[in-house]
């Protein structure tokens, strides 16, 4: 399917642009239309007036006709009759008749009444009474062509009657052509609109690549953050796009400055409650009470377990490894070989090689975060790989109890566990799938919860393939 409303800012409002020129130009074409057609009828009933004046002009002087003077059949003679041509069922043009009353006052001549009226179609009694039908004749006279008029008059529209009566109650009517001239008006429209198209169009081409350069540029720069970046952003583009550009790069040099105050911080921390766990550590090794002194390493091992994963979820996206090419199908054997060694059922459905650009450690920990899981609350993991598109699918299954629909998303969540205890036996810290989901997220990736349909649930992890 063809997308016709484009997805960049400067393509819409070109867009629009365009439509409301074309709009525009629809009404400006409708108007003109309109205007020539009446200029057409203006035109026909101005040569229908001149003839009646002429006519009446001879039959008031009652001048002979000079030699070789041009017969009055060449103008169509006008037709006397004691009623109008012009009855009562047709369409009457008010207008014309005003414009014909006021052109035979200034000429002097005093009509009782003046009927006007359009028709596609001459009537019989009117067909020796029409003027402005030889033209064709006279234009192919080889004198006029001699003179270079070699024009082809338009095609007849209609015919323009217009009937005045006299002060004896005598009707005097004469019908002439209405020519149909579209064609020049359509040739004028459309040079007109290739004009303005071309006139407000190519600025506004020119405009948009002004403001869609730097718009671009903070875009991929927006994407492409990583904090601690001391280049800024070059300000470039109109007022408005300079001071957004401006505003970005205060944002992300106190970005930058937050961020490694934490680091600051977390690494303090660490390094002060590292230190008297290691130093208590060693105090309990001294217990007598071995089954005391055992809960004592497992409660410091859980402190220094939970301490390790808020340290990894704060300075992710920090990490200094670099993204190397990676055989997923070698790193989850060596995932399996650790959880089997440990005594766990781990099954892998090992497939073709699959390749993906990743930070190794950090995928390593998202993939034994869920296959901890999985063996934590089913007993056992199967793994598998699928390729869709250019994403790689990492299934880990279990058999365990699954989590209800309207609480998957929100196992995401810091410390939250699907069991309720703070038990390290039944559960970790309830960091494994946050941690899991912002090194997905990082490479690009998500992780995704559903429930199997034959118990159990799938965690998913999402990565880009290489």
């Amino acid at each position: 399917m063809i997308r016709l409303w484009p997805k960049s800012l400067v393509g819409q409002l070109l867009l629009i642009v365009a439509l409301m020129l074309l709009l525009a130009q629809g009404v400006n074409s409708f108007l003109l239309y309109r205007g020539a057609q009446s200029q057409n009828l203006v035109e026909a009933s101005t040569s229908a007036v001149s003839r009646i004046a002429f006519g009446q002009d001879r039959q008031a002087s009652d001048r002979p006709m000079r030699r070789g003077a041009m017969p009055v059949q060449r103008w169509g003679r006008l037709k006397y009759s004691a009623n109008s041509v012009v009855t009562d069922d047709m369409q009457r043009l008010p207008e014309l008749e005003t414009r014909a009353g006021q052109a035979f006052a200034n000429m002097g001549i005093v009509f009782s009444d003046i009927r006007a009226t359009f028709i596609r179609n001459l009537t019989t009694d009117m067909t020796g009474h029409l003027i402005g039908t030889n033209r064709r004749a006279w234009r192919d006279n080889p004198i006029n062509r001699s003179m270079g008029d070699k024009r082809t008059p338009p095609e007849t529209r209609g015919f323009v009657i217009i009937s005045a009566q006299q002060a004896d109650g005598q009707w005097i009517s004469v019908a002439s052509v209405v020519r149909e001239r579209t064609p020049l008006l359509v040739r004028t429209l459309l040079f007109q609109t290739i004009t303005i198209y071309l006139l407000m169009l190519i600025p506004l081409i020119l405009l948009g690549r002004y403001i869609s350069r730097p718009l671009k540029s903070l875009t991929a720069k927006a994407h492409g953050f990583q904090p601690g970046e001391t280049e800024d952003l070059a300000e470039q583009g109109p007022p408005d796009m300079r001071e957004l550009i401006r505003a970005f790069n205060v944002m992300s040099s106190r970005v930058s400055s937050m961020i490694k105050e934490k680091d600051v911080m977390l690494g303090a921390i660490g390094h002060d409650l590292r230190t008297p766990l290691a130093a208590l550590r060693v105090r309990v090794e001294n217990v007598e009470d071995d089954v005391e002194r055992e809960r004592m390493i497992a409660g410091i091992e859980d402190i220094d377990h939970t301490l390790d994963d808020i340290l990894s979820l704060a300075r992710l996206g920090r990490s200094r490894e670099q993204s190397d090419p990676v055989d997923i199908r070698s790193l989850i054997e060596t995932i399996v070989d650790e959880f089997t060694d440990l005594g766990h059922e781990v099954h892998y459905q090992r497939g073709d090689k699959q390749s993906a650009l990743i930070r190794e450690t950090l995928v390593r920990r998202a993939l034994r975060n869920l296959i901890g899981n999985a063996i934590l609350y089913g007993q056992a993991a199967d793994i598998s790989v699928e390729k869709s598109g250019n994403k790689l699918m990492i299934n880990v299954d279990d058999d365990g109890p699954g989590i209800p629909e309207e609480k998957i998303e929100s196992m995401f969540e810091p410390f939250l566990r699907g069991e309720a205890s703070r038990n390290r036996a039944t559960g970790g810290s309830g960091l494994g799938l946050t941690l899991a989901r912002a090194i997905a997220r990082d490479h690009g990736g998500d992780i995704i919860l559903t429930n199997r349909e034959k118990g159990g649930l799938r965690a998913t992890l999402v990565l880009p393939a290489d």
